[in-house]
């Protein structure tokens, strides 16, 4: 089914910002000894114990790399080296209990990280700091609020239960109550932090960073309208656009924030405001940012004809090249590859997806790539068989692929729903050694391709088949 999580992107073509210490992680953290460049950041772990902990937390580290492209660290068995061109980089902490916080590491820190209350704890190797210079939102949670959370996450994390669960659960009371003491909550936080900073436990510089997010944070809790259990997006957009770029340039926080609104538009109402940005002049980094998440959303329902001219037309308006090549570089991955799938059909006849290409030469083909426990494919049967009806006979033909990896049940589903078709049914076998499949991410799924009478790959997301969009494009491309 279709995945909406939030897409994390390391190109490795521009590996340069990571590397990995080659350190004995058994020895003890504060003991050893590194050579750090001068635009780099060290993370040591106290010992192999600490950093199993964490392991198994699950925890990812996140920050913006020299491409103002996002990227997350999954723990191995190193040590962490972060190569930045920035004075301070803001790091996030994020594990599977839900844990989230933000620091401010500055170009040259070597961190010890140690466990504390099952929580990250740091401290500076080389320099000397209060423990609110890097542990501010751990002392935020405890001190201020006495528990793991701070009042905005506990709003987001019942936010975020009722949205999964509409119909089960009536919480927009709940909901703005809760919000109300987060935005109540970040108040005392602000003063807080500025009692830190008067008592000379806290550097201007790293409270104004957090001022700053909590700033921002207020205004994103606003235009959260619990009774509708929607963003109010031109609100979300206004404050965006309002903030300075100098403090919280190039953030995590930033760029989610910005991807947040985009999330919560249509692509209409983005394209729109990315239109009228651009018309206004040249744009800053945080409007670069939403037009970055808006292609990003756009380009993977687009053939690539239609991607080829939406970055030619936004392209040069991006933060950077290294940007313009990542969101090209699925289309550029499946244009290269060779369609590599071995197929079995009905009553276990045995083919490859490049021979079928060869037998339906002159025809366009729609794959409705499925799988028999995918409940939303087989819902969408009625619309492909439809489309099929409809455009056989016109030089376009459906072909229902599964995914499955039971081949009886496979059978049984598509008889059960009269997709059983000879010469339009089959299922992919030997999947783990198609880079074809590998690369067309078929976890997500229900998903549509259109080949050309050619046998190449020109749409590789096409819309459903129930919808109006798909049936003006195949009358375009058969010139109905």
């Amino acid at each position: 089914m279709q995945k909406t999580s939030i897409k994390i992107y390391f190109i490795c073509l521009f590996l340069g910002p990571i590397g990995l210490c080659s350190c004995n992680s058994d020895e003890k953290g504060e003991s050893r000894i590194y050579s750090i460049g001068p635009g780099q950041i060290v993370l040591v772990f106290e010992d192999s114990a600490t950093q199993q902990f964490f392991q198994q937390r699950k925890t990812v580290f996140k920050y913006m790399d020299i491409f103002q492209l996002p990227v997350e660290i999954f723990l191995s068995s190193k040590d962490l080296v972060i190569s930045t061109y920035r004075d301070n980089l803001d790091l996030v902490y994020r594990d599977n209990s839900q844990v989230e916080f933000t620091y401010l590491l500055q170009k040259g820190d070597s961190i010890l990280i140690q466990e504390k209350d099952k929580k990250p704890w740091l401290t500076s190797i080389n320099r000397e700091h209060s423990p609110y210079h890097y542990n501010l939102e751990f002392l935020r949670n405890t001190e201020l609020f006495g528990k793991p959370f701070s009042k905005a996450q506990d709003f987001y994390f019942l936010w975020n239960e009722t949205k999964a669960f509409p119909f089960e659960l009536a919480m927009e009371e709940d909901l703005k109550r809760i919000r109300d003491e987060a935005i109540q909550g970040l108040q005392k936080e602000s003063d807080w932090i500025d009692s830190l900073e008067n008592a000379g436990l806290l550097s201007e510089e790293i409270g104004s960073f957090y001022t700053s997010k909590n700033a921002l944070e207020r205004k994103k809790l606003e235009a959260h309208i619990p009774e509708s259990l929607a963003i109010n997006t031109q609100m979300a957009v206004n404050s965006f656009l309002e903030i300075e770029d100098s403090l919280l340039a190039n953030s995590v926080y930033l760029d989610e924030f910005s991807e947040l609104i985009i999330s919560t538009q249509t692509q209409e109402e983005s394209r729109a405001l990315i239109d009228e940005l651009i018309a206004g002049g040249d744009l800053n980094s945080r409007e670069k940012s939403m037009l970055f998440h808006f292609l990003q959303k756009e380009i993977p329902n687009l053939s690539f004809e239609g991607a080829d001219e939406v970055l030619a037309h936004y392209g040069d308006k991006l933060a950077n090249p290294a940007q313009l090549v990542l969101l090209n570089s699925s289309n550029e991955v499946l244009k290269g590859i060779d369609p590599d799938i071995e197929l079995m059909g009905l009553r276990k006849s045995f083919s490859s997806f490049e021979e079928l290409l060869l037998q339906k030469k002159g025809k366009y083909l729609y794959v409705d790539l499925w799988a028999a426990w995918c409940i939303p494919c087989i819902k969408a049967f009625p619309g492909a068989l439809a489309l099929n009806q409809a455009y056989k006979g016109k030089g376009l033909e459906v072909i229902f692929l599964s995914v499955d990896d039971n081949y009886k049940f496979w059978e049984e589903v598509a008889v059960k729903y009269d997709i059983a078709i000879p010469g339009q049914s089959f299922v992919a076998i030997k999947k783990e050694e198609s880079e074809y499949l590998k690369a067309l991410n078929v976890a997500q799924i229900p998903r549509y391709l259109i080949f050309d009478p050619e046998g190449k790959l020109i749409h590789p997301n096409a819309p459903r088949p129930d919808t109006e969009k798909i049936r003006d494009i195949l009358e375009s491309l058969l010139e109905l």
